[in-house]
């Protein structure tokens, strides 16, 4: 056998075994989308010639093209007179609102505190609001309800299914 044909052989073995071992990407593998940046255990600051306007720390975040993902996520603000925190378990930022899920607690410098199992922030407009029941305490009151909708500038709440107690000093 000559030297040319043994090569010639081993080569069209070596071409029959990549083609078959080739590695073949699965359709989950293709359409998963890569973010961009990873954060653990993280901080956020943002700051303004004010100061630091808004926190937002988390223990995982992710920042794809045009949102960010964060889990067990703390936003807080302090552009407005009153220092106000939101918690959640779960949260997605996009286009200036924050979608939270799991445990979602908010709560102002002044004791008021709502809690809720998902929630909406937009940031621009500082309007929260919730489809689920929630909870509303303050200095021993409690307000529980259906649909928040609550404007942390101007103090004002409205809700579907309200029923509360007051303690009258």
């Amino acid at each position: 056998m000559s030297i040319n044909v043994f090569f010639a052989l081993l080569l069209g073995l070596l071409m029959a075994m990549y083609a078959s071992f080739a590695p073949v990407a699965s359709p989950e593998q293709q359409t998963r989308e890569i973010p961009k940046i990873e954060l653990h255990d993280f901080t956020l600051y943002e700051i303004s010639q004010a100061g630091i306007d808004h926190v937002l720390e988390g223990k995982e975040g992710k920042k794809f093209e045009e949102r960010y993902e964060i889990t067990s996520a703390k936003f807080s603000d302090n552009t407005t007179p009153l220092f106000q925190s939101i918690y959640a378990g779960n949260a997605l930022y996009q286009n200036d609102v924050l979608h939270l899920d799991t445990n979602v607690l908010y709560q102002r410098t002044d004791g008021v505190e709502f809690r809720s199992s998902e929630a909406k922030y937009n940031t621009k407009t500082a309007v929260v609001t919730t489809e689920g029941t929630f909870v509303i305490t303050q200095s021993g009151n409690r307000v529980e309800g259906k649909r928040l909708h609550y404007n942390t500038e101007q103090d004002a709440v409205s809700a579907d299914a309200v029923r509360g107690s007051y303690q009258l000093n």
